[in-house]
């Protein structure tokens, strides 16, 4: 009886231990249900239902990559530019452009010191203002060639655009002296300033300008031939038209009439006060990159102090432009011209000459 005893309770003891077993593995299952809660003790405590006025817990931001950490400050702002680089002039420029701006109620934009013109000097033109140097086969008192140089350059002040048209209209400023030398001496110097009040639509272009021109011999021809100086002085209202024919055509023309007239030997009469041109000229109006472009361009001049006889004005070269900068045009050619002479001491004597030159125009 004592061993039946003892076997049984044996059996008892391994029941048991397998029941807690299984017990255990069905508690550690995912989806198992929870034990009921104990009997004795403390209960426990319940949780109230979430207040929907509460602020949701924002989510923790993922931490920023390498190459965002080396090109961001701290809360994400970016670097300002490197100082010098383009960026940072092209930000400063802007900058400032900003800063000589205003707008009106009525949506007008007023820009003071415009980086650019809405007439811009056509290339053939002899005494537009420019940055100019040839050298030509015209032979004079000093040897068998001439250079003929120009120092001068257009100045924005004010441009008014207008919101919702295509129209602009800006006003300038201008001064140019060119200047004619022998090998040694200076023959003859012109001096011309000017102020245009210049419109441009679509693609459309006019000016309507006072301009002044006087001129003068220089010292060295007067020693050597005891020559005088003649007065020449002119006061003159100026209209320009032009237009792009095509998208790198352009033909324009002017008309001067002198309201101030002081010319040599001329009676000052409304025939011998008026002049015109026309011309036309073809070249890349986008920027050309370091490569540059062909350009070509030819001008005819009718004075009435020079009996309306034409001058003839031919150019043709190499081209490189930045419409975005003040001088930012670089041209090299060869010009031809026909006609009676460009200056106004010399304005009764014909000439005819070839020359190389290169120019900066605005």
């Amino acid at each position: 009886m004592a061993g039946v005893n003892t076997s049984g309770r044996v059996r008892v003891a391994l029941s048991l231990a397998v029941g807690v077993l299984l017990a255990g593995n069905a508690l550690a299952q995912p989806g198992a249900v929870a034990p009921p809660p104990p009997m004795f003790g403390s209960p426990p405590t319940t949780l109230g239902k979430p207040n929907e006025f509460a602020p949701a817990v924002p989510p923790v931001p993922a931490a920023p990559s390498p190459t965002e950490t080396l090109i961001q400050q701290p809360f994400g702002d970016p670097l300002p530019p490197l100082p010098g680089s383009v960026e940072d002039h092209y930000q400063q420029e802007l900058a400032a452009r900003r800063a000589f701006q205003t707008g009106t109620w009525q949506g007008t934009i007023i820009t003071a010191f415009p980086n650019s013109l809405l007439w811009e000097p056509p290339l053939a033109v002899k005494k537009d203002p420019r940055m100019q140097f040839l050298s030509s086969d015209l032979p004079n008192y000093r040897g068998s060639y001439t250079i003929d140089t120009a120092i001068g350059m257009t100045m924005g002040l004010y441009r008014l655009e207008y919101e919702g048209a295509d129209f602009a209209t800006q006003l300038d400023i201008f001064g140019a002296v060119t200047t004619r030398f022998t090998p040694d001496d200076l023959i003859a110097a012109d001096y011309r300033f000017g102020f245009p009040v210049t419109f441009r639509w679509g693609w459309w272009q006019a000016k309507v300008a006072y301009e002044h021109t006087s001129t003068h011999l220089g010292d060295e021809l007067i020693k050597e031939f005891g020559t005088r100086p003649r007065a020449f002085a002119k006061d003159e209202l100026v209209i320009g038209l032009g237009r792009f024919v095509y998208d790198n055509l352009r033909v324009y023309g002017h008309f001067g009439y002198a309201f101030g007239f002081q010319v040599p030997d001329r009676e000052g009469t409304s025939r011998e006060k008026a002049r015109f041109d026309l011309g036309a000229e073809w070249f890349l109006r986008c920027p050309t990159g370091w490569q540059g472009t062909p350009f070509a361009a030819v001008n005819v001049e009718w004075r009435g102090d020079q009996g309306y006889t034409p001058n003839y004005t031919f150019q043709a070269g190499w081209f490189w432009r930045n419409p975005t900068q003040r001088l930012g045009t670089f041209r090299l050619f060869v010009e031809h011209y026909r006609g009676s002479s460009p200056f106004g001491q010399f304005m009764t004597t014909r000439e005819q000459f070839t020359a190389f030159g290169f120019g900066f125009d605005y």
